[in-house]
């Protein structure tokens, strides 16, 4: 069956664990309604019954919403009608009126944040992501400088020990100056991810976040986010080791035949792991955003990346690691021509080239990762909430969540 935008939950989807926005949400206390709501409208994520997959609320006609109310421009009294230096309203040629518009199509237009409550096109996720950056660099670039700076100055000091211990092996040392820090960023990316992951998803609402209020909400799932990311690397690794272990075996019996069919399995486990790779996209969002665990949160991305949008992540990933490369190569390609032709303006001591080597390495992960990171985090973010959107009517919700939340800014 095929995925649409209107398509529903399956009926034997699990109901993912309660999200931690519920826990927020009562400690802020009952919320006071919003116009057009009812006296304690659900916020976002706060009834877990109407927040996962299964859940009753999604796709339902919410109070107030979708009834046959007075709209805007229609005649009241006192309102549209003659009078002394009142002119009659008028309605430019060939644009229909508030009134003509569908309620249903008035809140798919409504977008209090980065993004339009409405299933997202390709524009609006690379835009929300940008816009995320844009309007809170503090919970974007802000925790980058910190969650980066953290790793990678112990690594650029551990990197700077071990040369001086293998100064004898310059391939040793060279090794050393590349892989320590880029294993190093990657574990700081993985938990910076997961920390963007919430900013992205309150800058939906509209909502700007601290630093302190990013740490406190995503502090809990740091091990959790740890855990599926290793076991989303086993499974992905695994598959592709397959075909690696077919193609050596094939290679060692010296038979053509035989080649040729370990050629052939090493070149499916490359598009199986891509395959697995894009199934597997979406696992950090529920363990960030539901508070599931490690298995649940892999059939989470299983079931909501499953049948024909399957294609369209894949399209919408690719693009946006062509755009995180082109990022990349802008910042690090200039920075370390640099380096090299400084360093060796100045002098031709391979043990100094090769200190310089390990610091501009680091000072590149440190660079790229301040812009890649929010970036490709935020693409991650708005692809999960697109698919809930699509597949679970999220956008009900955030509907009904942003307009609380309007009114309890409004209040303040």
């Amino acid at each position: 069956m095929t995925d649409g935008p209107d398509a529903g939950p399956p009926p034997d989807a699990e109901q993912p664990p309660r999200d931690w926005y519920a826990d927020r949400n009562r400690q802020e206390g009952p919320s006071q309604g919003a116009p057009g709501q009812g006296q304690g409208a659900p916020s976002y994520g706060q009834n877990p019954q109407a927040y996962g997959p299964n859940g009753g609320a999604y796709g339902q006609n919410v109070p107030g919403y979708g009834q046959a109310q007075p709209s805007y421009g229609q005649s009241g009294p006192g309102y549209g009608q003659s009078g002394p230096g009142y002119g009659q309203p008028q309605q430019p040629q060939g644009q229909p009126s508030w009134q003509q518009v569908a309620p249903e199509h008035v809140a798919r237009m409504y977008q209090p944040g980065v993004i339009p409550l409405r299933p997202l096109k390709l524009g609006d996720i690379f835009g929300g992501a940008i816009n995320t950056i844009r309007r809170n660099p503090e919970a974007t670039i802000g925790l980058s400088v910190i969650v980066l700076g953290a790793f990678l100055l112990p690594s650029l000091l551990i990197s700077l020990g071990l040369q001086n211990l293998v100064l004898d092996n310059e391939d040793v040392s060279f090794a050393i100056g590349i892989i320590l820090p880029t294993l190093t960023s990657s574990f700081a990316t993985l938990i910076l991810s997961g920390l963007i992951l919430y900013v992205v998803s309150e800058a939906a609402l509209g909502d700007k976040v601290g630093l302190g209020q990013t740490w406190k909400a995503v502090r809990g799932r740091i091990l959790a986010l740890i855990g599926v990311s290793i076991l989303t690397g086993i499974i992905i690794i695994t598959v592709f080791g397959i075909g690696i272990g077919l193609l050596f075996a094939s290679i060692a019996t010296g038979e053509t035949a035989v080649i040729v069919i370990g050629v052939i399995a090493f070149i499916a486990s490359i598009f199986a792991a891509i395959w697995m790779a894009i199934r597997l996209l979406l696992t950090s969002a529920p363990v960030v955003l539901e508070g599931a665990g490690p298995i649940t949160a892999i059939r989470r991305s299983w079931t909501l990346s499953a049948g024909s949008q399957f294609w369209r992540l894949l399209g919408i990933w690719i693009l946006a690691q062509i755009i995180a490369a082109i990022m990349s190569g802008v910042i690090s390609t200039p920075l370390q021509t640099i380096f090299l032709i400084a360093v060796g303006a100045f002098t031709q001591d391979e043990s100094l080239l090769l200190t310089f080597t390990v610091f501009s390495q680091h000072l590149t992960q440190f660079l790229v990762g301040l812009l890649v990171t929010p970036f490709t985090a935020g693409v991650t973010a708005l692809l999960y909430l697109d698919q809930r959107i699509r597949r679970e009517g999220l956008d009900i919700t955030m509907q009904q969540a942003a307009s609380v939340r309007t009114a309890a800014r409004g209040r303040q």
